[in-house]
């Protein structure tokens, strides 16, 4: 059975594929807090209704063809995170890497949001 992180995360990431409207608001509602924060380096949007907004336009975006994990989601006790990308119709590839966790509702109270691919570390 799967764990609330799991659920929650799982919403999100369906919501981020979702065309249809009110199935990407309902799948908001059960995944993410009312007041809950999406975290970038440029940004942070506050509350439910803000990233519904944002999400909305990500979907809608007819430069964005898709959206893919890259990783396996690590959800474990109430924090998770991923790897993904997002394909542009120029053949652009997005990376991103989000983090979170969620409150003790089950539903996510803080997404960080990196864009772009981590730099590897020179070893000695």
């Amino acid at each position: 059975m799967p764990s609330p992180v799991e659920i929650a995360v799982d919403a999100y990431i369906r919501a981020n594929r979702e065309p249809d409207a009110s199935v990407r608001e309902q799948l908001l509602t059960a995944c993410f807090a009312p007041d809950g924060r999406m975290v970038s380096r440029s940004r942070v949007l506050q509350g439910r209704t803000a990233i519904a907004a944002e999400l909305t336009k990500f979907v809608t975006d007819p430069e964005v063809l898709g959206f893919r994990l890259t990783t396996a989601v690590d959800a474990v006790g109430n924090t998770f995170r991923y790897g993904s990308v997002v394909e542009r119709r120029d053949g652009k590839r997005l990376e991103f890497f989000d983090a979170g966790q969620i409150d003790e509702s089950g539903r996510i109270s803080v997404l960080l949001v990196f864009a772009g691919a981590l730099r590897e570390v020179a070893q000695p």
